[in-house]
């Protein structure tokens, strides 16, 4: 039953995330117990650049091996698999060759110029951050390929192992030797490098260097490149929010609003861990249901928007109650930002079906036009409402933002390689979100009342039963 199997997986990814979440939480007193703000300030902007460059050297790459790792076209035979793996590893290094050498000719133009009083790093930290991010890049592609092999085990082995590393060998790095961020980043880099054999033996059968194909090479890049463009927008579209709250309104603005986005990043994980789970199955189910394929995509869609909704939508109804309980009375208003932000990841995690024949069409110049439509609408958005409203404001914004980024994905799906999709009980499900969100927003509370806690409670079971009389799981029997 596919839907059992991808509830299983994603259970499985979630996992891995949730460990390595974990410990960088009680990873992070330690660290800053050493390191001073000036140098978390450093580090942070190190990453920043570093994941710009990062979206260079991916190239859309991982997204494009999974397109077409499972295709059924006359020009993709079985053993083509080995051939597709290897042409798109084989051009991610070569991106990765270049940005080194260029990395390598900036840092030597800017060590001269680094005054240790400002910046408390030195040339060691500058190469260790490009090859941490060369070797993330190389390891989160290896990840990938492990999920289209459908090995959730052998996925989280790995991903647990050089995450947790990763992790541990900072710590020691720092706490242990008193090395600062050059420490910290070197040792970072070395275990991802110690750890990459191992990561290209768990892909041995589909990685051979003697298959590399110029042909898939270019198809590849081809497939991909426009996700170097959307991945930028997404970028903006995920930092804006802050940088004009801070100018705009107030820093504490910010505060308020970055702590109802973490906990919305509850939310956030359990669309990334269906993300995981569903991405190498989709076209798989393609091939092995090509009659009934495009209804199934459609039922996954009513039934993700389900979960993320009681998810989601229970998060939101006692955002109040949460942050009342967690949170200093300096923060009880991050609850109503908070309610309006898990219906924008609700919708943000719709994404993964409703692009899905934007993809499958290879149209995907359309995802960077698309995301960068949406980036300027995020801009106005904010532009609007934050002077009046603040963090409740950008929260409104992002939703907006999301309303009309799933709305043109499903629109150019259908047009161009339309689902068959329930759309009543899409619409009635939809109305249903809509009615838990006004509920939601109206009756946030900042303090903890038992009446208006039960009356939520009441109020929730009955969108449940509701909304699972709606789900066409039957219809999952046998795929």
């Amino acid at each position: 039953m596919i839907f059992r199997k991808l509830a299983q997986d994603s259970v499985i990814y979630g996992g891995a995330d949730l460990v390595t979440k974990v410990l960088s939480f009680f990873s992070f007193p330690i660290i800053a117990a050493v390191l001073s703000p000036k140098e978390f300030g450093v580090l942070e902007l190190i990453f920043t650049a570093t994941a710009l460059l990062g979206l260079v050297i991916n190239c859309g790459l991982n997204s494009a091996v999974q397109r077409f790792y499972w295709d059924d076209n006359s020009s993709v035979k079985p053993n083509s698999k080995p051939i597709i793996v290897t042409s798109g590893l084989m051009a991610q290094i070569f991106f990765s060759g270049i940005t080194i050498v260029a990395g390598f000719f900036v840092i030597s133009l800017l060590v001269p110029l680094i005054d240790s009083r400002v910046w408390p790093i030195s040339w060691i930290a500058l190469v260790a951050a490009i090859l941490v991010m060369v070797l993330s890049q190389w390891s989160q592609y290896i990840l990938d390929v492990i999920r289209l092999h459908l090995k959730p085990w052998r996925f989280l082995t790995l991903a647990l192992i050089s995450r947790v590393l990763v992790v541990i060998a900072g710590v020691i790095a720092v706490l242990g030797f008193d090395l600062g961020i050059d420490g910290l980043l070197a040792a970072q880099a070395s275990v991802l490098l110690l750890i990459l054999p191992l990561a290209l033996w768990m892909i041995r059968c589909d990685f051979q260097p003697t298959y590399f194909s110029w042909e898939w090479c270019i198809k590849l890049i081809r497939f991909g490149y426009p996700f170097i463009f959307a991945g930028i927008a997404y970028w903006l579209l995920s930092s804006m929010d802050r940088w004009m709250l801070a100018s705009i309104a107030t820093v504490e603005e910010v505060g308020i609003y970055s702590v109802a986005f973490r906990f919305a990043s509850v939310v956030m994980f359990v669309s990334i861990a269906f993300g995981q789970a569903w991405s190498p199955v989709a076209m798989k189910v393609r091939i092995d249901n090509p009659e009934n394929y495009r209804s199934i995509y459609g039922d996954v869609l009513l039934i993700l928007l389900f979960i993320m909704l009681i998810v989601g939508g229970g998060i939101a109804l006692f955002s109040g109650e949460i942050i009342s309980l967690v949170m200093p009375d300096e923060y009880l208003s991050s609850a109503l930002p908070l309610a309006i932000l898990c219906f924008g990841v609700i919708l943000q995690s719709t994404l993964q079906v409703t692009a899905i024949g934007i993809s499958i069409e290879k149209k995907t110049y359309l995802f960077a036009r698309l995301s960068w439509v949406v980036a300027g609408v995020n801009f106005i958005g904010n532009w609007l409402l934050i002077p009046s409203y603040g963090a409740v404001g950008a929260a409104w914004a992002t939703v907006i933002s999301y309303i009309v980024l799933t709305a043109s994905y499903l629109y150019c799906t259908q047009k161009i390689h339309p689902l068959i999709l329930q759309w009543r009980n899409i619409a009635i499900l939809c109305c249903l979100g809509v009615l838990v969100a006004i509920f939601s927003v109206v009756f946030v509370s900042s303090r903890f009342d038992l009446g208006l806690f039960l009356v939520k409670l009441a109020f929730a079971i009955l969108c449940l039963f509701s909304g699972w009389r709606l789900l066409p799981l039957g219809s999952f029997k046998g795929v």
